[in-house]
C-alpha cells in the first residue's frame, strides 16, 4: 500500500503540492490519505490561540507537513528529505550546491538568494530561497538535504 501511496506522492509541485497532496487540504483529509503521522508536534510561534502551529512527520516517506490554525489548520507546508521526491521530473536531494542552482535556473526558479545558517552543530548549513516559489533549499555542508515549499499567493 505504502508505495502505491508513495508513487502518487512523487512530483514536487511548487506552489501547489505534492502529488496527490494539495495545500489547503484539512488535517482530516490528509489523515485519510497517509494514515497517523510517526510523530506531531505542535510549535506555537505565539502561545495564543489563534497562532498555533502543527507539524506531522512521516519518517517512512521523508515526509514533514505542516499546518497552521491562522488557516483554519489546512496544510500550508511540505518538506521532504528523499531522493524520491522529484521536481521537474528531476531528483534534487543529495546533490551539490553549485549543480542544484543550475538545475533550478533551468526551471526558471531564477530569484535565488542563499543565507547561511552555519552553528557550531550545523558547520555548513545553507539555505537558498526563492521568495516567487515560496520554496527552501537546505544545505548541509554543500549537499541539498531537504526542500521545503509553501502555496503560492492567491493574488
Amino acid at each position: 500500500k505504502i508505495n502505491t501511496m508513495k508513487e502518487n506522492l512523487k512530483s514536487i509541485d511548487l506552489g501547489e503540492g505534492l502529488g496527490d497532496l494539495v495545500f489547503g487540504m484539512s488535517r482530516e483529509t490528509v489523515r485519510k490519505m497517509l494514515g497517523e503521522p510517526t510523530e506531531i508536534d505542535g510549535n506555537a510561534f505565539k502561545e495564543e490561540v489563534g497562532e498555533r502551529t502543527e507539524n506531522w512527520h512521516y519518517d517512512d516517506l521523508k515526509l514533514s507537513l505542516s499546518f497552521q490554525e491562522p488557516l483554519e489548520w489546512e496544510l500550508d507546508t511540505i518538506s521532504v528529505t528523499d531522493t524520491f521526491y522529484e521536481l521537474n521530473q528531476q531528483s534534487l536531494i543529495g546533490k551539490k550546491l553549485k549543480l542544484v542552482k543550475g538545475m533550478l535556473e533551468e526551471m526558471d526558479i531564477t530569484d535565488l538568494e542563499m543565507e547561511n545558517h552555519s552553528d557550531d552543530a550545523n558547520k555548513k548549513h545553507t539555505l537558498l530561497t526563492s521568495d516567487a516559489f515560496l520554496a527552501n533549499f537546505w544545505f548541509d555542508d554543500g549537499i541539498l538535504s531537504e526542500i521545503q515549499w509553501g502555496p503560492e499567493d492567491e493574488v
